[in-house]
């Protein structure tokens, strides 16, 4: 059969009509799907009401239940009083951690507002001015037309009114898991082993030892980023506010637990931490240390942070591709605002180990079939040889 007969074989129209035939039934129910969009936004919200809290619950037992388990094996129990010295010790150990911060933050912020403020006004207003990289009448002819248009005062006003219709919705969503994480926190860990239990039940027996081995792999490979990367944030966080109280920065205090928070976004949480670290050292720069020193410290600072405490404290094992960690970055932030970005990098370990598990389990039926002893049937007295699976 030449090649153009070949192209319209029965074979290959057939293959062509049934490919045409998914496609439009997967266009007809994304049609049918965009009719009740209301709906489907409904259960969107309700399936992230619910999710919120399940996947932080399960986030921080990855931190909490080694620990219940290291006490059972020094013989504290039963589980219950070793869940509950731990969660209470933990809890403990956060109320005295603020108590003790609190005061230090709470003086650097009321001291910023009440000093630096209007000396960062004073700046915009003179030396920013001087100091316009196109000249005073660009930087003049500007600052004119601004005043003169209504764009920062309508740009103030669309943010406030923005923040003013979701406050109360996000308010009312972030209280409502503050209120439910820490007693469905206590009850999981309680029943960890339970609740893990029932969630593999529900699996088919045929896949239920892939579906333990594949839970485990989740709570070791997830469960070490997450320490690691608690760990890993108040370690840098501890060596920021070191290094900017010794080159004199003002508000060591406040930037140092600001490069600590943003560490847990990957790649951009460096960015977001020096940005207004820099900026305040440009504005102070008469009185505070010089902003190239500022920029410097920080550049030192992630170079630490990526050679020597990424790799001691999370391990090579660890490692995910960045193009994963920023798509992840944008889809869960998208999806669930900061919380997504907070913990887009969990999410990726979590796909990484899924993608993982499944090429092993891909690899492991190929190579069965490849060294499968051949097996001899009969049928319609003609001898075929095939493979068994």
């Amino acid at each position: 059969m030449d090649k153009k007969n070949k192209i319209f074989s029965e074979a290959v129209l057939n293959k062509t009509l049934k490919i045409l035939g998914i496609v439009l039934l997967f266009l007809a129910v994304l049609f049918m799907a965009s009719q009740f969009s209301d709906l489907w936004t409904k259960i969107i919200n309700a399936v992230k009401a619910v999710l919120v809290p399940v996947v932080l619950a399960w986030l921080i037992s990855l931190i909490i239940y080694p620990m219940i388990r290291l006490l059972e094996k020094r013989g504290v129990g039963p589980r219950g009083l070793s869940a509950t010295i731990v969660y209470f010790g933990t809890v403990i150990i956060l109320v005295v951690a603020v108590m003790y911060l609190a005061p230090f933050i709470g003086s650097q912020i009321v001291d910023f507002f009440d000093s630096d403020v209007p000396k960062i006004t004073a700046y915009f207003q003179n030396d920013f001015r001087i100091d316009f990289p196109f000249g005073v009448d660009l930087y003049d002819w500007i600052a004119e037309t601004i005043s003169e248009s209504t764009i920062i005062e309508d740009g103030i006003s669309s943010i406030i009114d923005s923040i003013t219709r979701s406050l109360s919705s996000t308010l009312m969503r972030l209280g409502i898991v503050l209120l439910i994480l820490p007693v469905f926190l206590f009850y999981y860990l309680l029943d960890y082993e339970l609740v893990n239990d029932s969630i593999r039940s529900i699996i088919p027996i045929k896949y239920e030892k892939d579906a333990s081995e594949l839970g485990h792999r989740l709570n070791r490979t997830v469960g070490a980023y997450v320490r690691g990367q608690l760990i890993l944030m108040i370690a840098i966080g501890a060596v920021a506010t070191i290094v900017y109280k010794l080159i004199g920065l003002k508000y060591f205090f406040v930037f140092g637990i600001i490069v600590g928070i943003t560490n847990i976004i990957p790649y951009f949480g460096a960015i977001i931490a020096m940005v207004p670290v820099v900026a305040y050292a440009i504005i102070t720069k008469d009185t505070g240390p010089n902003p190239v020193i500022v920029v410097m410290v920080n550049l030192v600072l992630q170079t630490i942070e990526g050679n020597i405490f990424q790799p001691v404290i999370m391990g090579k094992q660890l490692q995910i591709h960045p193009l994963l960690i920023i798509v992840s970055i944008l889809f869960f932030g998208s999806l669930f605002g900061t919380l997504g970005v907070v913990f887009a990098a969990p999410i990726a370990a979590t796909i990484r180990v899924l993608f993982a598990f499944y090429n092993e389990k891909k690899e492991s039926i190929r190579a069965k079939e490849i060294n499968a002893p051949p097996v001899s049937v009969w049928w319609k007295e003609k001898k075929f040889t095939i493979y068994s699976k």
